[in-house]
């Protein structure tokens, strides 16, 4: 690899993301520090997505593009991705007993009995799509043809992380309005959608890649 820019953010992206699991994993409800680690996990994630943002951009603009950043960015962005869902699942982000909180006032198959609103089943479909996705993925390349990220793919990304970061700041900043835990709920499981459907994308593109590989 070489240390160009580009590689350097990604690298600081990686030290970021460790940095927002701390944070996300310290977060007990009703700690006086509560409020505080979810702000901070909420800024760290926010300047992460804007190196995953710069890092691409420069590599483009001034031709610095390698192997090390086409191999580790997507990389440290599931791992910044899939992690912060897997740790939105925690048992410290289930209903807290014996207190009312205002996500009990939505259907329990909505929220899972988490605060987060993010299920387990949910992360196992997450990870699914991200298994197909690399099996393409490599599938496509021992054949020696590219297999660029397509748009549902970046839109996915996207979803993902408005979900996240809605997440964050619902439960730190308005945790008792009902039409923020909505607002949160909507959109976790908008990105579930999301997700499922840029895993059917791939997969179209994996049949027509294996139709073409029979005819040569």
């Amino acid at each position: 690899m070489n240390w160009k820019i580009p590689n350097q953010l990604t690298i600081g992206r990686i030290v970021l993301a460790a940095g927002f699991f701390v944070l996300v994993g310290l977060f007990e409800h009703g700690s006086p520090h509560a409020t505080s680690l979810l702000n901070a996990a909420f800024v760290v994630y926010i300047i992460a997505g804007i190196t995953d943002v710069l890092d691409g951009y420069l590599a483009r603009k001034l031709d610095l593009t390698s192997a090390f950043g086409r191999i580790v960015d997507p990389f440290v962005d599931k791992v910044l991705v899939v992690g912060a869902f897997v740790m939105l699942t925690g048992s410290n982000y289930a209903f807290p007993q014996g207190v009312a909180v205002a996500d009990s006032k939505l259907p329990a198959w909505l929220t899972g009995g988490m605060l987060s609103g993010v299920q387990a089943w949910m992360v196992v479909a997450i990870l699914a799509r991200e298994f197909i996705v690399s099996a393409v993925r490599g599938y496509s390349e021992s054949r020696g043809i590219k297999f660029p990220a397509i748009p549902a793919g970046k839109i996915k990304m996207l979803v993902q992380s408005v979900a996240i970061c809605t997440v964050l700041f619902q439960l730190a900043n308005v945790p008792d309005r009902v039409w923020a835990v909505y607002v949160k709920v909507i959109l976790v499981w908008l990105a579930l959608a999301v997700t499922v459907l840029s895993a059917l994308a791939y997969v179209g593109k994996t049949q027509r890649l294996m139709r073409v590989a029979e005819e040569d």
